[in-house]
């Protein structure tokens, strides 16, 4: 992680370029991994804590994706026009990956507005918190 740096209230790196999901996670943290992530936010006092998580989080992901997609077998079907291989992911990375473009769908589609022409896509009856 970079050292912060500072924006003004209306400066470029104020407002979020990203859209943010509508869903908000809540945890509780054991101790020792609480201590260290408070002194993680104090070693980056200019950085808000969601943004470290966010960070946090988006490393640990990509650490997660690469040691699946590393072990995970391939399966090969060959083109029919050329004979030449196409390499399928298979194992818990294809799957990981199946599931993030559903979550995705349903996360864009809880997102969008009613104003929005592609809302009214169909998530498969997907919904989140549906037994929450």
């Amino acid at each position: 992680m970079s050292k912060p740096t500072k924006s003004r209230a209306g400066g470029p790196g104020a407002a979020r370029s990203k859209p943010l999901a509508r869903k908000r996670y809540v945890c509780l943290l054991p101790l020792q991994l609480a201590s260290r992530f408070e002194a993680l936010h104090e070693a980056y006092p200019g950085k808000k804590r969601s943004q470290l998580l966010e960070e946090l989080l988006r490393l640990g992901l990509s650490e997660v994706e690469q040691a699946w997609a590393g072990a995970a077998a391939t399966e090969s079907v060959f083109r029919p026009d050329t004979r030449q291989p196409i390499y399928l992911p298979t194992g818990p990375f294809a799957e990981f990956h199946s599931l993030v473009q559903k979550h995705h769908l349903a996360l864009e589609h809880e997102f969008a507005g009613a104003d929005d022409p592609q809302a009214a896509y169909p998530v498969d009856d997907y919904a989140l918190n549906a037994k929450e």
